[in-house]
């Protein structure tokens, strides 16, 4: 199914999401666009036009009729899932933005069927390429290797007010349909990124609310606002704090250290010493596309030339970070500190034998 120049990508769910994706994979010049589904007729046609590909409001026929190299999925899990199957057993690479499942055994599910079949379900997380989040990366690792600095403390804030939820998005309430609240539809770049800076943690432990006015409503929805305590080491400790009903809309992490504390948002990153003097600042602005754009690059050339770019993270990292949210749920049932390698042992799932 690889081509020789450009990759094919097949787009189902034509969401503000999948069309973005769509326009800067066609932009970076390594991929074509093999056509378009959305059960919106118009959407799907006007797509078609402009991309001057087939439509379809059939998902099952886009899969069927089909070539190409990747199936790119904008809808949310719970509309897409048999689609995401079906794509894996005719032989296409699925790529689908984070969140990728609905809860740990799902996507560990989707790892083993995309093995059998020999193809990859890859999630597009544009976080991990962007240049905030590459450069506190790097600065930890590089004072980890000269032992410069010690850190103990991590410390995030993630608040996305959306207000009341349109009809279109009352599934976000429904665990069924949206599998968790903030904790997964908002947070899951957050905690993939502190795994890819600082490792699986030991323990994790949660608490979760939702605003519902009686208690037998906030069993049966989903979380609004959470707090998840990790422990990476015995010197080491994180803690996330989200929310849909706070605001203004903010998201920072900062990581602290016995010298020095670091503050990272999406525009800058910012280095103090502990008496408040600024040691560093660098500014990010507008890397929203050009951090989405080096994410489809690096697909491309991963896939094109494997020898000479490997893909990043390593395939199956999803697995890590999933493991986490899930033992933040778990937690928040049961009230005790959880343990993330637990719940991949008992998968039964080397992500090092995926490939």
């Amino acid at each position: 199914m690889m081509t020789e120049q450009k990759l094919k990508i097949a787009v189902i769910g034509l969401t503000e999401q999948s069309l973005g994706l769509m326009e800067t994979a066609v932009e970076s010049g390594h991929y074509a666009i093999a056509a378009v589904g959305d059960e919106r007729q118009n959407r799907a046609d006007s797509l078609a036009r402009k991309y001057e590909c087939p439509a379809f409001t059939d998902y099952r026929q886009l899969i069927i009729q089909t070539d190409a190299d990747f199936l790119l999925f904008g809808t949310p899990v719970h509309q897409c899932i048999e689609f995401i199957r079906l794509g894996m057993q005719e032989k296409f690479h699925v790529l689908k933005p984070c969140p990728p499942a609905l809860n740990f055994s799902q996507l560990a599910e989707l790892y083993r069927l995309a093995k059998k079949e020999k193809v990859l379900f890859l999630t597009m997380q544009k976080g991990r390429f962007g240049l905030p989040f590459e450069h506190v990366h790097n600065y930890l690792a590089e004072s980890n290797r000269q032992k410069e600095q010690s850190w103990h403390l991590i410390s995030a804030v993630c608040h996305v007010p959306m207000g009341e939820l349109e009809p279109e998005m009352r599934w976000l309430s429904d665990p069924n349909m949206a599998g968790g609240g903030v904790l997964l539809q908002d947070c899951y770049d957050l905690i993939d990124e502190l795994l890819l800076c600082f490792g699986l943690p030991q323990k994790v432990y949660a608490l979760a609310i939702n605003q519902a006015p009686d208690r037998q409503q906030r069993m049966s929805l989903t979380e609004d606002t959470a707090i998840v305590t990790m422990q990476f080491t015995d010197a080491l400790i994180a803690y996330i704090c989200t929310s849909r009903t706070l605001g203004p809309a903010r998201r920072h992490l900062r990581v602290h250290g016995k010298q020095q504390h670091l503050t990272a948002t999406e525009q800058e990153v910012v280095l103090y010493d502990n008496h408040g003097n600024l040691l560093e600042q660098k500014a990010y602005q507008d890397d929203d596309l050009p951090s989405q754009k080096r994410m489809l690059e690096n697909l491309a050339k991963s896939f094109i030339d494997p020898a000479a770019c490997s893909l990043y993270p390593y395939y199956g990292f999803d697995l890590n970070t999933f493991a986490v949210i899930e033992a933040a749920y778990l937690s928040a049932r049961t009230g005790m500190a959880e343990d993330p390698s637990r719940i991949l042992k008992l998968a039964e799932i080397n992500i090092t034998e995926l490939l």
